[in-house]
């Protein structure tokens, strides 16, 4: 390689004049190009120097860097000038000048998906360059029950019907199924539709006959079945006009488990709110057009509707046939995987904190007819912001209750009380009695019954909960005496 000695000047105070390897290349880059170097494609390469360094005028006046400089190397050469730079002593490091790219977006090969204008229209397509679901986020969709059909493969867990109390909750309606295939129906194995949450779980739970009607002690009870079994996000495309205190309860008791409770506004084209979507802790879902308006079967209300989403998407049908599944009973599937998404790009969010980065990364939309602080769905944003959010790693606040003071004399079975608090969800209680775990419980309150004559004379009791991330705490030792 040709170098350029630097130049014989004296140092300016505070200021080193370039060693020869670094002033040859940066001279034969930026005064004249050798006919060597024309001959192949070059290479950038970033130079960081050391201290201040007084470079060449030439490359100063090609923008150089502050503390750096970039300078094209021929391709068959770039191992050689990086290794006789890096042994520079005013050389701090050498790297490729690396390409970036516009933010990339996932085009999947099912067959209907140039059919789901949704999904470009909420930035879907680009939240996949940073997650597509998991296995370990659970979906339940409480509705007419689900097909098992091939988009869903071994995603579809066991579930539960209500409407016929057995076991078996297959769609005899279709709407259930539908709804399924728009929150998460596999991708890139070119069949049927894309989901949102291509790798989520997908929990059936049949609330709905076949006519699409069901009542609300069932609805009511499919929510709790859901919540019991882990669900992180609980869909209900359904609802009705009346408020009712045994669905405020059981939302109240699946939001207290952690899940998202998301549920449709209604496809009435009216203000009158809808129930459960009208419950304030459900995250109530309206209908958007392509062109970012409000369908107008789309119920709304600044009042009580919380986020629009596009409210016609493709589904195949029971028979096997692609349909175009539109009202707010698609637009909540729609929300529901994206809420899923968030769920998985980051371990530890609340159910709370994924409604709030929902409605707060959404873009907002003309017409007051959704919250003003809300706006259409944007799902990029969305598990962008999410991303970027501390975890919990917390444990829960627990204590031990009962009547008799600490230093008490106790019966030979004795209630010790537990209870715990955590904002992401208590899941397990353990009672440990002279240094050793003597029962447990799966939830966040229990009274133990304890044999404490098993125990000796001395009684020493500790509590300890967990949190749904595992994370735990233990209470201080309270000793009581036989």
């Amino acid at each position: 390689m040709r170098t350029v000695s630097a130049a014989e000047s004296a140092e300016p105070s505070g200021m080193r004049v370039v060693t020869s390897v670094l002033a040859g290349l940066v001279l034969a880059t930026t005064v004249s190009t050798p006919a060597a170097y024309a001959a192949e494609e070059p290479v950038g390469l970033v130079i960081g120097v050391r201290g201040q360094v007084d470079l060449p005028a030439e490359a100063t006046a090609t923008g150089t860097l502050p503390g750096a400089l970039t300078v094209d190397v021929p391709r068959g050469e770039v191992t050689e000038v990086a290794e006789e730079l890096r042994a520079d002593p005013d050389v701090a490091y050498v790297e490729p000048d690396h390409i970036a790219h516009a933010a990339a977006v996932v085009t999947p090969n099912d067959p209907y998906y140039p059919q789901q204008w949704g999904i470009a229209k909420t930035r879907v397509n680009t939240a996949w360059t940073a997650t597509r679901g998991s296995t370990l986020i659970t979906v339940a969709v409480v509705d007419t029950g689900v097909k098992r059909i091939t988009d869903f493969g071994a995603r579809l867990l066991p579930g539960y019907d209500f409407v016929n109390k057995d076991s078996d909750p297959t769609d005899d309606d279709g709407h259930g199924t539908m709804t399924a295939q728009v929150i998460g129906a596999s991708a890139n194995n070119h069949v049927g539709v894309t989901g949102i949450c291509w790798s989520c779980r997908i929990l059936p739970v049949k609330v709905l006959g076949a006519g699409g009607i069901g009542s609300y002690s069932d609805i009511a009870a499919g929510i709790r079945y859901a919540a019991d079994r882990g669900a992180d996000v609980i869909n209900l495309s359904l609802g009705g006009a009346a408020d009712s205190r045994l669905m405020r309860d059981a939302v109240a008791y699946a939001t207290s488990k952690n899940a998202v409770v998301i549920a449709a506004a209604g496809n009435e084209g009216s203000a009158a709110p809808h129930y459960p979507a009208a419950i304030p802790s459900v995250l109530a879902v309206g209908a958007s057009t392509p062109g970012d308006a409000r369908y107008p079967w789309s119920n709304y209300g600044a009042s009580w509707v919380d986020l629009a989403a596009p409210g016609c998407n493709p589904a195949v049908n029971l028979a096997g046939v692609l349909s175009d599944f539109c009202g707010t009973s698609s637009s909540t599937p729609f929300a529901s995987g994206v809420a899923a998404l968030l769920a998985t790009a980051r371990p530890g969010v609340t159910p709370a904190k994924i409604r709030d980065v929902l409605t707060a990364t959404s873009v907002k939309l003309a017409g007051n007819w959704l919250a003003a602080s809300s706006g259409r769905i944007d799902a990029a944003a969305a598990v962008g912001t999410v991303r970027g959010l501390a975890i919990d790693q917390a444990g829960p606040v627990v204590r031990v209750t009962r009547a008799a003071a600490s230093g008490a004399r106790v019966a030979k079975t004795t209630p010790f009380g537990v209870a715990a608090t955590d904002p992401s969800g208590v899941t397990r209680l353990e009672l440990i009695i002279n240094g050793k775990i003597t029962q447990r419980y799966a939830g966040r309150a229990y009274v133990f019954a304890v044999p404490v004559w098993k125990f000796g004379k001395v009684v020493r009791v500790q509590a300890r909960a967990y949190d749904r991330f595992g994370n735990a705490r233990l209470t201080p030792t309270r000793t009581w005496y036989r």
